[in-house]
C-alpha cells in the first residue's frame, strides 16, 4: 500500500502576502495577510542555491531575510517561519520568471 502524503499548497499572492512599499528603498517588502505569521513585513536580503545537490536530489536555496515589522512577536527565527518565507520566496520567483500573471 502506498502512503498518500498531503502536499502543502504555496502561499498565493494578495491570499497569503502582498508586497509593501520601503520608503526610499528599491525594492518592496513583503507583508504576510495570512496564517499565523499575519501582519510581519519583511524583505529578503541575498539569496542563493547550494553548489550540489541534497541526498533528495534537490538544489537547496539558501537566503537572508530582515524583519521590518514584527506586530505579533512571533519567532520569526523558527525553522517553520522560514520555510514559510521560503515557499513564498519560491512563488515571488515564479511569477518573475514566468511572467507576473497577477
Amino acid at each position: 500500500m502506498v502512503s498518500k502524503q498531503k502536499k502543502q499548497s504555496l502561499p498565493k499572492h494578495e491570499v497569503d502576502y502582498v508586497f509593501v512599499e520601503r520608503p526610499d528603498k528599491e525594492y518592496a517588502s513583503i507583508k504576510l495577510t495570512s496564517g499565523p505569521y499575519c501582519d510581519i513585513i519583511y524583505h529578503y536580503g541575498n539569496v542563493a542555491f547550494a553548489k550540489e545537490e541534497n541526498e533528495n536530489g534537490h538544489l537547496p536555496m539558501k537566503f537572508d531575510y530582515y524583519i521590518d515589522k514584527n506586530f505579533k512577536d512571533a519567532d520569526t527565527d523558527s525553522q517553520e517561519f522560514i520555510n514559510h518565507i521560503g515557499d513564498v520566496l519560491v512563488v515571488v520567483m515564479e511569477q518573475e520568471l514566468n511572467g507576473r500573471k497577477d
